[in-house]
């Protein structure tokens, strides 16, 4: 039934929202309804189309047959605390914006929906405190966001503004409420053509959406479940987005990367190309999956993108997450950050345009980029100095594997991290595992405080054959969680596995001119055919009996053809 609300035309919705209002499941006449829908040019035509959408039942009156009654079907509840029905309300969305507007207006709409229910339902909860209601919303403003504006005895929530003409300026003014929190939020909104929604237009679609999320009371549903959908929209337009040059990190590399450091409460993390703070936030799960119900880890993100800044501080929001920040501007050239215990990223690949240069315009060049300065055609292992100034302990950073093997200046800058005993580990993806590239990534993982065993040394894992088929995009492979625990568990362990990981000494690195292309040192295992030769023989001699049978067949025909002509 839910669809098939959702599938009505606005003023078809409104009509059942009144008639359900005023009746609930109970028993009317036409004439009762009438006198709700009495602004409504044709009643007739409005219970017919909800008849149609079956979300009225029509039926004889028991006391005189020549009357009939109505009777509204109930949709499902307002409310949703499964992951299956946050995609299907996401999908609907998707569906309804699709070409219209940029994806990212579903964010928008989700998160604003999801901050004002649960605002309000920390409002109701200071009401039964015996607050009144003024100081109950200056509470709620200390818990989620400022969606009260005492100055101006204004609210500024979802269920405020839905009805509302001036929807997108309530939104503004809530920015201007929360000019920390949500300083760039504006330039989202502008950027995502949220306004153009509201105008003649399209504001039918508006209509609809605002429908689609009203179904949904968001205070109910726990911030991992919010985070969890909002990573959807994000993973959802990640194909096609991919094309147009955006990069999103599928959600299991960066379970791996959390793996791979191990990140501990009370340690501040790095992700100096946060983009929309995905991997950062799978470091705070994974805190938090330790059994550390509140984890103090601070979370720190730098991000070149204005717009998919703001998304990162929304994605924070909606995981409950209060202890971050998301500098905006480019790391390479300006980076806004201090030192961290840890750091994952995955820059863009092959950046172009950070040649000596370029990067000299960073005031502290000559400390983060002291190994050597990059070639114009690709900033891969400046990222990698950056991220080596800037990390206390260790760091997971993914890469394209070209930056392996490539001569010239990049080989030069290797021979250092080799020589200074920087690098742990490298471990090679498999391929097709990206949105945006077939190529298979690699991960650097720097660590600053190796143990004696591991030094001088680098683990060479091929993870190459650990993914299964992407379940929904046919193209693609995904890393399963066996896979993740397998190249993990290879990680701590530390040691040789045939045909899967290989500890290769510094001397054996420099040998090959400091080439460190995982398949250099560690090849997979060819799976090689099992054959049971009992069977096959078996198998031979039926084809041999069936063969003797045919050639008997096919002499006794030849046999009586030629007494025929005889």
């Amino acid at each position: 039934m839910f669809e098939n609300y959702v599938s009505l035309e606005p003023r078809f919705q409104r009509a059942y929202d009144r008639l359900l209002e005023k009746f609930g499941v109970k028993n009317f006449s036409f004439t009762e309804a009438e006198e709700v829908l009495s602004d409504y040019a044709n009643k007739k035509e409005v219970l017919s189309e909800l008849e149609k959408a079956k979300l009225l039942q029509i039926k004889p009156s028991e006391e005189d047959k020549r009357k009939k009654v109505y009777r509204l079907v109930l949709i499902e509840e307002k409310v949703s605390t499964t992951k299956e029905e946050l995609i299907r309300l996401l999908k609907n969305g998707a569906d309804l914006i699709r070409t219209r507007v940029d994806y990212k207006v579903l964010l928008i709409l989700l998160f604003f929906k999801a901050v004002s229910d649960k605002y309000l339902a920390k409002v109701n909860q200071y009401k039964s405190e015996g607050n009144s209601e003024e100081d109950s919303y200056v509470l709620a403003n200390y818990d989620i966001l400022k969606m009260y504006d005492v100055e101006k005895k204004k609210l500024y929530t979802w269920q405020a503004l839905i009805d509302h003409t001036e929807f997108v300026n309530g939104l503004y003014a809530l920015v201007e409420l929360n000019s920390d929190a949500l300083r760039n939020f504006k330039s989202l909104i502008d950027k995502t053509g949220l306004p153009t929604l509201f105008n003649s237009e399209n504001a039918h679609i508006a209509e609809k959406l605002k429908n689609l999320f009203g179904m949904f009371d968001f205070s109910k549903i726990p911030y991992d479940a919010l985070g969890d959908a909002y990573e959807w929209i994000l993973y959802y337009f990640a194909p096609t987005k991919a094309k147009e040059g955006e990069i999103y990190t599928p959600i299991e590399v960066s379970r791996l990367l959390a793996e791979l450091i191990e990140p501990q409460d009370g340690e501040l993390i790095l992700d100096p190309a946060c983009g929309s703070a995905s991997m950062l936030i799978e470091q705070f799960l994974y805190v938090y999956k330790q059994g550390i119900k509140e984890p103090y880890i601070e979370l720190i993100g730098q991000e070149a993108n204005d717009i998919t800044a703001v998304l990162a501080e929304l994605n924070f929001i909606l995981h409950g997450i209060k202890n971050y920040k998301v500098f905006i501007g480019d790391s390479l050239i300006n980076p806004k950050f201090e030192k961290a215990d840890k750091v994952v990223a995955n820059p863009p690949w092959n950046q172009d345009g950070y040649d000596e240069g370029t990067l000299k315009e960073n005031s502290n060049h000559r400390e983060i980029y002291r190994f050597g300065y990059t070639n114009k055609q690709s900033a891969d292992w400046a990222w990698v100095q950056l991220i080596n100034h800037f990390v206390k302990k260790k760091a997971a950073i993914v890469l394209d594997s070209g930056s392996l093997f490539r001569g010239g200046k990049e080989q030069q800058i290797r021979k250092v991290f080799v020589r200074f005993d920087l690098i742990d580990a490298i471990i090679l993806l498999p391929e097709k595992i990206f949105y945006n590239t077939q190529a298979p990534g690699i991960i650097i993982v720097l660590n600053k405080k190796k143990p004696e065993e591991r030094k001088n040394r680098i683990l060479f894992i091929n993870a190459s054959q650990e993914y299964i088929q992407h379940p929904e995009v046919k193209k693609l492979n995904k890393l399963s969680d066996k896979n993740i625990k397998r190249i993990a568990k290879a990680y701590r362990e530390y040691k040789d596995i045939e045909g899967f990981s290989s500890i290769v000494e510094e001397r054996d690195i420099e040998k090959n001119d400091y080439n460190l292309n995982v398949s250099l040192y560690v090849t997979p295992n060819e799976e090689e055919e099992k054959i049971n030769l009992e069977e096959e023989f078996k198998r031979l001699l039926e084809l041999h009996k069936e063969y003797i049978e045919g050639y008997e067949l096919v002499k006794g025909y030849l046999k009586d053809i030629k007494g025929l002509g005889g």
